[in-house]
């Protein structure tokens, strides 16, 4: 929770942490009957809150649609996985493709 302090707007400004992801942050205003959605951003965006109200920030990484974008879909795979087996993978695929077009020929 960010305690109210004035009675000005606060602007406030999120940067991106370049985890392989991107993340949504919902503001909620707490009321007596729960809460109220305030604003929506994403990890590159900012906000202007009112300082008379208290907010909760909630921060939910996104989905990952691995086919939606073949190349980011790699970067994905090489960010999620360790070193040693994105290599190995690599040196699979290569070698693998030499071999298939040697077979061939």
């Amino acid at each position: 929770m960010i305690p109210s302090a004035a009675a000005d707007n606060i602007s406030i400004s999120f940067s991106d942490l370049q985890l392989g992801r991107n993340i949504d942050i919902e503001v909620y205003q707490p009321t007596a009957g729960g809460a109220v959605l305030v604003a929506q951003t994403n990890s590159t965006g900012s906000l202007q809150l009112d300082t008379s109200s208290d907010y909760v920030f909630i921060i939910r990484p996104t989905e990952d649609v691995w086919f939606q974008n073949p190349m980011n879909a790699l970067e994905l795979m090489k960010l999620q996985m360790p070193t040693m087996l994105s290599y190995l993978l690599w040196f699979v695929a290569v070698f693998g493709g030499v071999y298939v077009v040697y077979k061939r020929l």
